[in-house]
Formats: structure tokens, sequence, C-alpha cells
């Protein structure tokens, strides 16, 4: 089995500056990003997954089963290994770079430059984000092995676009996964309800955030976040995003 490469730290700092500069944007427009052979780097331990991109779906609604099959993939990573920016901006330029280049449009797209800034690099919105790295991370979070299917939870976060990005995805509470548990068994339980997931996703993030500057919500479980969205979900579901917008 061959080993995982990455670029070098040097090189993908290179490309970024370019991208922000508006430099070389025809690379990510070719079939293949072009890479110097001398800036490709072998990670030990990590096995290169066979046939993971023919595994991954470039369609808007294909993203819960991307996020499966790179998480299946790369599932042996630790917590410190998957933080790392330089191997998910690594796989999206190399490895996976099809998969990265079909899903945003890159061909067709007005905008190539903010297209590659939002989706290939991790500075540039953070981690959850990345179109790699931030499928593994809310499928990494969302996991709960105990159950018969182990991505029951994945599934009800992959539903709701502003649920998993704009909102839980990049708040201080999704970081921990107790938490993010807690809060999607909610979701399931009351999925035949009638309420706008937009408002609800705007409501818990902003309360969660909030109630983070005053309790330690790291130490606890995902019973009490439940019991907090049960407590608070009728003031969820009125919650609108000009809302938001004014207590941000």
């Amino acid at each position: 089995m061959a080993l995982q490469t990455i670029l070098s730290k040097r090189a993908i700092e290179k490309i970024k500056d370019d991208v922000e500069l508006g430099f070389g944007l025809e690379r990510f427009q070719m079939d293949d990003f072009p890479v110097d052979e001398n800036d490709v780097l072998v990670l030990p331990g990590i096995v290169k997954p066979e046939g993971l991109l023919d595994r991954l779906d470039a369609s808007t609604d294909g993203d819960f089963k991307s996020a499966i099959a790179i998480y299946q993939a790369y599932k042996n990573l630790t917590p410190l290994q998957a933080v790392e920016d330089y191997f998910w901006e690594s796989l999206a330029l190399t490895d996976l770079f099809p998969y990265m280049q079909q899903r945003w449009s890159l061909k067709s797209t007005t905008d190539l430059q903010n297209a590659v800034k939002n989706h290939f690099f991790v500075k540039s919105h953070g981690l959850i984000r990345q179109g790699i790295g931030g499928l593994w991370w809310l499928t990494y979070l969302s996991i709960d092995e105990e159950r018969a299917n182990p991505f029951e939870l994945t599934e009800v976060l992959f539903r709701n676009y502003t649920l998993r990005f704009v909102r839980l995805g990049v708040s201080q509470v999704i970081q921990h996964k107790e938490a993010t548990l807690g809060i999607l068994q909610f979701l399931k339980d009351h999925e035949n309800e009638s309420f706008s997931l937009e408002n609800v996703s705007n409501g818990l993030t902003s309360y969660f955030n909030k109630l983070g500057a005053v309790k330690q919500l790291t130490y606890l479980s995902r019973d009490f976040f439940y019991s907090e969205m049960e407590n608070h979900f009728d003031e969820f579901k009125n919650y609108s995003t000009r809302k938001t917008a004014e207590s941000e």
C-alpha cells in the first residue's frame, strides 16, 4: 500500500499568495493542478486510500455521501493530525482536485478567485469551510459509534447548509462533540414538526455561543445540550436572520 503524499508548506503558501494576488488562477481550470515533484512529501504512517475519488459525489446534494467517504478513508487520523491545514489543502490541490473543481464549478464560475479562496484554503473561513477537511470534521463530530447506523446524526447535520456551514459549523459549540450530538439528537427527535431549520440554526448558535461565555460547555454531556434545546426550542423557532445580524 502506498503512503499518503502532501505538498510542502512552502509550496502551498506560494499557491495561496498567488491566488491572493490573482496570479495563476488558470491552473485551477486545468484537468490536473500542476505540481512540482520536488514539492511532494511522503507522510509516514498514513496510507493513501484507494479509489476515494470515485466514491465522492460532486453534485450539490452529494456532500453527505462525500463526507462519509472522506471520513472512512481517513478514519484513523487523530484530531491532532486532522487539524493540520496543509493536509487538507494538499488533498484539494492533488488527489481530490477533480472533485473540488467539479464541486465548485471552477471551469464555469464567474468569480474563480473567490471560489478558490473560499474552498481550497483554511485561512479564508476556517477549517470547517475548507472543501475536504470540513467534510471530515463535520462527520467526526457527529458520528456516534454506539448506534446501529453511526452516521444517523451526521445525516441530520447535512440536511441543511446553514446548519452545518454558516451557523453551527463555524461556531465554538460544534467543536465539542457532546454538544453536537445532543443538538442533533434533539433535531432528529423533532424532525416531523414544522419549523424553519434556518431559524433554529441561527437561534441555537447565538444562544450557545453566549452561554459559552459564562459556562464551561466542554465539560457538559449531550444530555445537557438536549435539555437546553428542549427548553429554548420555541425561542429558536422564531429566531430570524435579522436578529442574528443585530446581535453580532
